[in-house]
């Protein structure tokens, strides 16, 4: 369920034709300087290949804080709404109340206060491996090899990590905070 939070945190939004929008600014209305989704709160979403932005803008300069209602078009032009912003945000909130959230990068991270692993070993792509030449794809930015070699020992891939808790199992090897190996069976001794 979409959640009211930061703009900034929905952004970059990528359009059917490729176009993105990474970044979103409204003037103040009281002192015109521009303030940015980092000061603004509430909804963004694409609906039927239009941004809805439903958000409430605080101003640092001059400490306004007014209410943001507009439609955002593949061509990048932001067009108000007519309909008072109470009703818009309330429409927008049901229209996306069973829509996914968007996938933060920072919540497949591990949380150092967290420790990941009970018993299995967690790597950085900085440690020294040898990776298989088959990839099977790429997640959140990270490539996927079938398998990869740390100490002499063959990981073979087995899933990505879900956001938040993890716990990893005995010849598991969490790989770049995101892609869990398990030790190949003809390994294990």
């Amino acid at each position: 369920m979409a959640r009211p939070d930061k703009i900034s945190r929905f952004l970059p939004i990528c359009f059917q034709n490729g176009t993105k929008v990474r970044r979103f600014a409204k003037h103040c209305p009281r002192c015109h300087a521009m303030v940015g989704a980092d000061d603004m709160n509430g909804l963004a979403c694409l609906m039927d290949n239009k941004i809805f932005v439903s958000a409430r803008g605080h101003c640092p300069a001059c400490n306004k804080r007014f209410s943001i209602a507009c439609v955002i078009t593949e061509d990048r032009h932001v067009h108000r709404i007519l309909i008072p912003d109470l009703m818009f945000a309330i429409w927008l909130r049901l229209a996306v109340r069973n829509q996914p959230q968007p996938v933060r990068h920072h919540e497949w991270e591990l949380s150092e206060a967290a420790p990941a692993a009970n018993r299995g070993l967690v790597l950085s792509s900085s440690e020294p491996l040898i990776y298989s030449e088959q990839v099977l794809g790429q997640f959140d930015g990270v490539k996927i090899s079938s398998w990869i070699e740390y100490q002499g020992k063959r990981y073979d891939f087995l899933r990505a990590a879900p956001p938040g808790g993890l716990t990893l199992g005995d010849g598991d090897l969490l790989f770049d905070g995101k892609l869990i190996y398990h030790l190949n069976p003809a390994q294990q001794a």
